[in-house]
């Protein structure tokens, strides 16, 4: 790995491409970001002589260089300093004999006896100050010797380590975010909802939860005890009691909110189609009956209308159908609606809004 390997990795892979396919690199095409960077790696210090004058490489071949002028620290031994050894040399006196009567007097000298190899030099003395210096720089050199092997070469190599780890953690974190399927998921519920059936679905969904929840009572069935050790209260439990099914309470209100908000409606939308008509005599005899199966078997706009006539007229002016459903079941269906009648109006003109509002985007 080369010090000019965090200054590809910053690059992307239209840059990485394009400084492949003008360095020939081969098979360039078949490699990902990571292996990309790599191969381009290798490829430029190999060659470094002929691409070094490129303008557009002067950064990493500045940075290949910068790591190869710094080296690492060099070990240096412990330096003892010898104080220098002044020799002294003692002045040769001759030694005088008396002269003693009868006898000769003899003068004799003593010459120093000289050897070229077998000398041997006394060892120095150290004074206490060059001793505590030798010392101070044996214990130095001991620390930056261990210090050194633990402790990485160059700053330069730190920051290569981190940049290669801080690379694979944001890759590894994509191909997890890619492969969990969230994004295509995303995607599937957004073009699900995206569209004037999906609303009308959920507004429909809505008015049938809130007059169950209003039409079928909750009822006690046990409490669970507390637990003062992780501070739980006692909780009573109450469950649907679904033996109202079996009166004319429960299905008077209810049928009356089907027949009028969901039954006549969808009746009507079914045979006064105006999108399936206009769909089919706006193409060829060939392409009317699959063109027709396309489109909508329900006209939302003829749903919205009836829908909103009807309950204006049943829930507003409690008109009881000939005296089929009696003033009760007007009442408890229209509190059982969320906002009453009016809520209803209101979806339905967010309804016809969204259904002229698709029909001019078709056109378009």
């Amino acid at each position: 790995m080369s010090s000019g390997l965090p200054y590809l990795n910053k690059l992307r892979k239209p840059e990485l491409v394009e400084i492949a396919e003008k360095t020939d690199l081969q098979e360039y095409d078949e490699y990902n970001k990571g292996e990309l960077v790599a191969a381009l790696d290798k490829h430029l210090s190999d060659n470094r002589a002929i691409f070094s004058s490129d303008s557009s490489l002067s950064e990493f071949y500045t940075r290949l260089a910068g790591t190869n002028r710094r080296g690492s620290p060099v070990k240096r031994e412990a330096r003892v300093e010898v104080s220098p050894l002044l020799e002294k040399k003692t002045p040769k006196t001759p030694v005088l004999e008396k002269k003693t009567p009868g006898r000769r007097s003899t003068k004799t000298k003593e010459e120093p006896i000289e050897s070229d190899d077998a000398a041997v030099t006394p060892a120095p003395k150290k004074t206490p100050a060059s001793a505590s210096r030798s010392t101070v720089r044996s214990v130095r050199s001991v620390v930056v010797e261990s210090a050194s092997a633990y402790l990485p070469p160059s700053p330069a190599v730190v920051t290569d380590a981190i940049d290669q780890q801080t690379t694979k953690m944001r890759e590894g974190l994509e191909s997890a975010w890619t492969a969990s399927g969230i994004i295509e998921r995303s995607h599937a519920l957004r073009s699900t909802l995206s569209s004037l059936k999906a609303v009308e679905t959920i507004f429909v969904l809505l008015e049938t939860g809130f007059i169950l929840a209003e039409l079928v009572p909750m009822r006690y069935l046990t409490t669970t005890p507390a637990v003062p050790a992780v501070s739980l209260p006692a909780i009573s439990l109450r469950v649907p009691d679904l033996f109202v099914l079996l009166t004319a309470n429960f299905w008077a209100p209810f049928m009356l909110w089907f027949v009028t908000n969901l039954g006549l409606p969808l009746v009507a939308a079914y045979f006064i189609n105006l999108s399936w008509q206009a769909a089919a005599s706006s193409q060829g005899p060939l392409r009317r009956q699959r063109q027709a199966a396309e489109h909508a078997s329900f006209d939302p706009l003829t749903f919205n209308i009836v829908k909103a006539l009807l309950a204006y007229k049943v829930y507003a002016h409690h008109w009881d159908y000939a005296s089929l459903f009696s003033p009760y079941s007007i009442k408890k269906a229209n509190f059982a609606i969320p906002g009453q009648w009016k809520a209803v109006l209101t979806g339905n003109a967010i309804g016809v809004i969204g259904t002229l509002y698709e029909a001019i985007l078709r056109r378009s």
